[in-house]
């Protein structure tokens, strides 16, 4: 029953746009596996003042919920700051697992968004924005691939 949701994405973005003050919660728990909610922050952002983000874990029937450090959440992240949408984007965090110690949970997701957050504001996004604007699309590509290896645990590291 939790993945059951009455009308569609679309229904409840169009009902939020015509109506001043309604905003669409994004619920990553609630998309299908293959869909991801980073895709649509840019776009959503470009019709709402605010966007509320709930970010979890995608429903397996394993274990869910708890937020970890997956490609989805720094992609998340790396929309947010991107954009730059700090001040419009209002994060929720879901930390249940009733297979798992909820303190712990709790702890581990919010380290993880905390970290993938970090991860997103240590990328050069204006200097990809200047190489994108002049064409050098073959820095971009070295440029991205050297930031895979960028100290983020170093950085995660001093500042804790």
């Amino acid at each position: 029953m939790e993945s059951y949701t009455t009308e569609s994405n679309e229904f409840y973005t169009a009902y939020a746009a015509s109506h001043k003050g309604v905003y669409n919660l994004i619920d990553a728990g609630h998309f299908h596996p293959s869909e991801y909610i980073s895709d649509k922050i840019s776009t959503m952002l470009c019709y709402f003042d605010y966007l509320p983000l709930y970010v979890t874990g995608p429903v397996n029937w394993d274990s869910d919920h708890v937020v970890s450090f997956d490609d989805e959440t720094k992609e998340i992240c790396k929309e947010i700051v991107r954009n730059p949408a700090l001040d419009k984007v209002l994060i929720g965090l879901d930390f249940f697992d009733a297979s798992i110690n909820r303190i712990s949970a709790w702890t581990v997701g919010m380290r993880n968004m905390q970290k993938a957050l970090l991860n997103a504001l240590l990328i050069p996004f204006d200097d990809l924005k200047k190489m994108q604007s002049e064409g050098d699309f073959t820095k971009i590509m070295a440029l991205q691939e050297e930031l895979k290896l960028y100290p983020l645990g170093d950085v995660w590291n001093y500042i804790c």
